[in-house]
């Protein structure tokens, strides 16, 4: 083995290299004494110093904890030159193929015989990884440094995807790796595709958070994420005969190769137990359980830029001593390991059920988690960083938390707790630092997802915070009547049953004669005119009812609920909406009580998507086009570049390229298809999608009765006819139905019958194809979302917050069918109204439409009847389909009478489908369409959006590394 030593110059350090053909030992003597070494594998046994090439030799661990005086994250530039040619991640073929055969040998998770594709994966990972490694240090270093102010979004969900291509992709390495990998006998594509994809989300939540994480990087803004590490995920759909089945997720089975567990990044979480006054005077939450979380660490990379910034995933577990060994060892194996159970058990699942009063605590003790752990190591670090001078009033200057829907909104009571039973400080100083800390994003106007939670069930879970909340619920009441007075018992009473935090709960009893309503007054003729009875007439009719002896039903009193949504408000400096009009319903129903009180909180910011992952590297045909017609691969970063494309939309050769790209990747969504569902389609045929959760609002309902009104209509005509009436088409479904919510399951079912028969059937051939693509997820929708030709956004309008799948399409040269709802409408304003399909009810008119049903006065248009007789006679298959129908049927009740409105835009949706084969047709025009779409998009990149959290609401600035 080579030896080699180098004096520091600017820390009296020594170097000590010892290199041999497989690896490279670098030592280094610190100013304290000791050695700290590292190994590297070698490209070769000789060092060729090469000056263009930097060299990252330390791997520290990212965590809460002071750091040493002695940096070693980068060696002085003298150094550098004696040791850059050991860099293992110098962008050449050679050192990649060194560095993967590396891990391979010496980082295994495989038996040595052999080196097939799992291998070569978890081998490239970690190989990627530890170039990461190296600029996630160095950000979380330099942001130690200079002590600059944070974002941490705190989300229940991150739907990441997987992370190997994107990663190469942000570091520009992919023909490194490329080449590299061929040289081993792979190709980069199919080790990228032994990555399970993370289950760490489900829906449109967790896709943003993820996007607005790579923009954060990209970008350098000084950020973080915070999770929970799901083992098992929200589940993997399997479709049976039976329609939706439910399994576990196992992409933690072989272990996660992105990830580093900080063993030394650990905080306690207490649930239950009682509050107590300590003999300072001070409240402590004692007794009860006690969990503790632990840090797995995920590196971010940003695009172009050495900023790498950290996603911290909380796991739970118990401490050692609360196994009992003396119960096992009796026999009580069940019961010895209980405790450890119960801990491990909160991140088991993503959205456990909640229907049973176990599934509350166990979502309850979710939600706790993230907040706890995570503000903890917030203000750890806000301590560390602060030295030995921690001044509580900067707190705000140098933290910003957004919580990500509700769901963390019990960060509000945790940073309360903290900062005053722990730190020491008073109510009023402790609620103005976690009011200029923390802003809410809300996602939703439905009422189930704006979150209340039992007070009787958080009393017993978590009783500190109750008292913390029930102290912000009066500080609420006493704001309300300040602002309001009492001369107007009726409209005071009103305020207080909107706006306050605890529902259903007697008013704090310094406030409990505030409403004071009027006694009556005497009658006077003019009143006995007008039927009003006197106090006697009143008594005598009182008398009458009670000798009636008419035994009154027992009242049943409301629960005692915790309003999470208005206590996020109450307790954040901002609020957001994800869309135009999305905000505007915030402001004008949701919230309007609070906009009114405090105007200044309310604000838009429009959703966003990454054009890294979403069209740059998912899309690499179209993206290759795009770059030749622009000139340049700025439009990356700068997504505005994209409306150049408009001035070449008629032009014929970029449209003969762009169909050429949609062909390429519509024939990967037949092999996609042929793989995942066993049906062959044709790439010829119009490739018509809806990928997204399962749910009545998002009406997979109202597409599914428009394939079936179709196919009804092609078996009522010859074969000439049905060709020349209709376009042929593949109907795409994908998503997943909760395991509890049993309607969006029928409808599963429904698409599923609905398929068999229609894919089984001769006569209709390739002119109609209905697939449902089990188990879709992120890498599902990276195939599908480019080779797509129209996609359905057709949610009941004023229910969307905004969507973002539709800007995905939308930048693939996808032409959208929807509703005026969530982000369609500025997609269809930046995109021309002449490039996208409109149909259906607006926002504005959907209250009156409900009323009119509820009224009995809807009536339904003659081809939604047809179209529902068809289901019932029985085409498909023997399954009853009396609930699903049933429940766009009737004027009123439960599950009944059509609240998402399928049947009053079932004729417009129809129409609107005839204007899309007509387009079709003309592919000319449709190319035009298409191109006019993906130049359109420009304004819904992520980036966009975080600039305007960064401006906005978090006040933070970008900080790019040295």
């Amino acid at each position: 083995m080579d030896t080699m030593r180098i004096s520091g110059v600017s820390t009296g350090a020594d170097i000590l290299i010892q290199c041999n053909s497989l690896s490279s030992l670098v030592s280094r003597r610190c100013d304290d004494g000791r050695w700290r070494t590292r190994m590297f594998p070698a490209r070769n046994r000789n060092l060729r110093p090469s000056p263009t090439r930097r060299s990252f030799l330390s791997v520290k661990s990212i965590s809460s904890e002071p750091k040493s005086k002695v940096t070693d994250a980068v060696l002085d530039s003298e150094q550098e030159v004696f040791i850059s040619s050991m860099n293992p991640f110098a962008p050449d073929a050679d050192s990649v193929a060194s560095s993967i055969k590396y891990h391979a040998e010496f980082t295994p998770l495989f038996s040595p015989e052999k080196f097939e594709l799992p291998k070569a994966f978890f081998a490239t990972a970690q190989s990627v990884r530890d170039a990461l490694i190296m600029n996630w240090n160095a950000t979380y270093e330099y942001y130690n440094r200079v002590n600059v102010k944070q974002a941490y979004y705190l989300s229940m969900e991150f739907l990441q995807g997987r992370a190997l291509s994107n990663a190469v992709g942000n570091l520009g390495l992919n023909n490194a790796y490329g080449d590299a990998l061929k040289r081993l006998g792979f190709d980069l594509e199919s080790v990228a595709s032994q990555e399970p994809d993370p289950a760490l989300g489900n829906g449109g939540l967790g896709r943003l958070a993820s996007c607005f994480l790579d923009s954060m990087a990209t970008l350098n803004y000084p950020a973080w994420g915070y999770g929970l590490r799901y083992k098992y995920g929200l589940f993997k759909q399997r479709i049976t005969k039976d329609g939706q089945e439910e399994a576990a997720e196992d992409w933690l089975e072989l272990s996660n190769p992105w990830e580093i567990v900080r063993n030394d990044v650990s905080y306690p979480i207490k649930f239950y137990g009682k509050v107590v006054f300590g003999s300072d005077g001070k409240k402590r939450w004692i007794g009860g359980e006690d969990i503790v979380a632990i840090a797995y660490d995920v590196p971010i990379p940003g695009y172009k830029t050495k900023t790498t910034i950290n996603l911290r995933l909380w796991s739970t577990k118990a401490p050692s001593e609360d196994f009992d060994l003396s119960s096992y060892n009796s026999g009580k194996h069940t019961e010895a390991a209980e405790a450890l159970f119960n801990a491990e058990k909160i991140c088991f699942v993503l959205y456990p059920g909640d229907e049973s009063t176990e599934g509350k605590a166990l979502r309850l003790k979710q939600q706790y988690t993230l907040c706890s752990a995570s503000l903890q190591d917030i203000i750890a670090r806000f301590e560390t960083r602060s030295g030995g001078n921690v001044n509580w009033e900067e707190f705000p200057e140098k933290v910003a938390v957004q919580m990500n829907d509700t769901h963390p909104t019990l960060c509000i009571p945790e940073l309360m707790r903290i900062l005053m039973d722990l730190k020491g400080l008073s109510w009023e100083d402790a609620w103005k630092i976690t009011q200029r800390t923390v802003a809410y994003t809300n996602h939703t106007v439905l009422p189930e997802a704006l979150e209340k939670w039992s007070l009787e069930l958080m009393e017993k879970l978590l009783p500190r915070h109750v008292e913390i909340i029930e102290k912000i619920d009066e500080e609420l009441v006493r704001t309300i009547v300040s602002e309001y007075g009492t001369v107007d018992p009726d409209l005071l009473e009103a305020k207080l049953k909107a706006m306050r935090i605890l529902e259903n709960v007697e008013l704090p009893s310094a406030f409990a004669d505030v409403i004071v309503k009027p006694v009556n007054k005497p009658v006077t003729a003019k009143d006995a005119q007008n039927g009003v009875k006197t106090e006697q007439e009143e008594e005598k009719t009182a008398r009458e009812e009670e000798e009636e002896e008419v035994i009154p039903e027992p009242t049943v009193k409301p629960p005692k609920m915790v309003r999470m949504a208005n206590l996020a408000v109450v307790g954040g400096h901002a609020v957001n909406g994800v869309a135009e009009i999305h905000s505007e319903i915030v402001k004008q129903d949701v919230f309007n009580d609070f906009v009114q009180l405090w105007p200044e909180k309310f604000q838009n910011k429009t959703n966003g998507v990454t054009p890294r992952r979403w069209i740059r590297f998912c899309n690499p045909y179209l993206s290759d086009i795009i770059t030749n017609w622009i000139g340049t691969e700025d439009w990356v970063l700068n997504t505005e570049k994209l409306g150049q494309l408009r001035k070449f939309a008629d032009n014929e050769d970029l449209q003969s390229e762009w169909r050429a790209a949609k062909k390429k990747n519509k024939l990967k969504v037949v092999s996609l298809i042929k793989e995942r569902t066993g049906y062959t389609v044709s790439p010829d045929a119009m490739f018509d999608i809806q990928i997204k959760r399962i749910h009545e609002y998002k009406r997979q309902l109202l597409n599914i009765l428009g394939i079936v009104y179709r196919y009804k209509k092609m078996k009522e005509m010859s074969a000439s006819e049905r060709e020349k009436a209709f376009v042929p088409r593949v109907c795409i479904f994908g998503g997943k139905a909760f395991a509890t919510y049993v309607q969006a399951k029928r409808i599963v079912k429904f698409i599923t019958d609905v398929a068999s028969t229609i894919n089984h059937d001769p006569e209709i051939g390739d002119l109609l194809k209905v697939i449902f693509v089990p188990d879709y997820n992120v890498s599902v929708a990276e195939l599908l979302i480019p080779a797509s030709e129209l996609s359905q956004h057709i949610s009941t309008a004023g229910m969307e917050a905004s969507g973002t799948s539709n800007m995905k399409f939308s930048m693939n040269g996808c032409v959208l069918i929807g509703t005026l709802d969530g982000a369609n409408v500025e997609i269809r304003e930046e995109v021309g109204e002449e490039n996208f399909f409109l149909f259906g009810a607006k926002a504005d008119e959907i209250v009156n439409l409900r009323k009119e049903r509820a009224e009995g006065k809807f009536v339904p248009d003659p081809t939604f009847e047809e179209v529902k007789k068809f289901v019932r006679s029985g085409v498909f298959g023997s399954n009853s389909y009396d609930e699903l129908i049933g429940s766009l049927e009737g004027n009123e009740g439960f599950g009944r009478a059509d609240y998402f409105l399928v049947g009053k835009d079932f004729p417009s949706y129809i129409e609107c489908q005839e204007k899309v084969d007509e387009a079709y047709r003309d592919q000319k025009r449709w190319t035009r369409m298409s191109i006019m779409n993906t130049a359109g998009s420009f304004k819904f990149s992520s980036d966009r959006t975080i600039h305007e959290y960064a401006k906005d609401i978090w006040n933070i600035k970008q900080v790019e590394l040295p």
